[in-house]
């Protein structure tokens, strides 16, 4: 029974990568990051630049957080990831079996809003990587800030990660108001320091 649990557990990795400027997107990446632990994935976040790239094909599921600065330029830490994609040798087939979601973030006063999550999007389809789910833009002009696409695109990801990678049975996903027990710790009281 426990080497059932094994090999899912080695199944539900998640790999966030980010590209951040100004450390919105670092955020966002660390709270999806925090999101799968507690759905119980092996999640490791990672900047965009500080991922060894050439372990991308091995990995089952990749959430890539990425923000568009100035005029539709990529972050600083995903310049090199960047590169890296946009090889001409890489075959067509590259990323096949690697599924994939990408959320943008980026501001509509620019002209080329969201350009760096939508060409990321299309570059990991043309490697031939699955896409999860649509891409997802957020907007910092929206009232609600990007958090009115970050929230319901996190909700439809770990529905359809969980489908995909489902709990075994008896385990539940840590609710929201749950502190980890690994962040729990107790200390007594002392006499000493004036409590009776």
């Amino acid at each position: 029974r426990d080497w059932v649990w094994t090999a899912m557990a080695a199944e539900r990795q998640l790999l966030v990568l980010y590209g951040s400027q100004t450390g919105t997107a670092e955020d966002v990446a660390a709270r999806v990051g925090r999101e799968g632990k507690r759905r119980h994935f092996r999640t490791r976040v990672v900047a965009m630049d500080s991922y060894d790239r050439s372990r991308l094909i091995l990995e089952p599921v990749v959430v890539c957080v990425c923000a568009t600065t100035g005029q539709g330029d990529e972050p600083d830490n995903m310049k090199q990831f960047w590169r890296f994609l946009l090889r001409k040798g890489l075959p067509a087939d590259s990323l096949r079996g690697v599924r994939f979601a990408v959320l943008g973030l980026g501001d509509s006063a620019y002209q080329k809003y969201n350009y760096v999550g939508k060409k990321l999007h299309r570059r990991l389809l043309q490697l031939g990587g699955v896409a999860l789910l649509p891409l997802a833009l957020g907007d910092d002009q929206h009232d609600l800030g990007p958090d009115a696409a970050v929230d319901p695109w996190l909700r439809q990801l770990w529905e359809t990660l969980l489908s995909l990678y489902p709990l075994p049975p008896g385990m539940e996903p840590i609710s929201d108001t749950t502190l980890p027990a690994h962040l729990l710790s107790c200390t007594p009281l002392s006499r000493q320091a004036g409590f009776q």
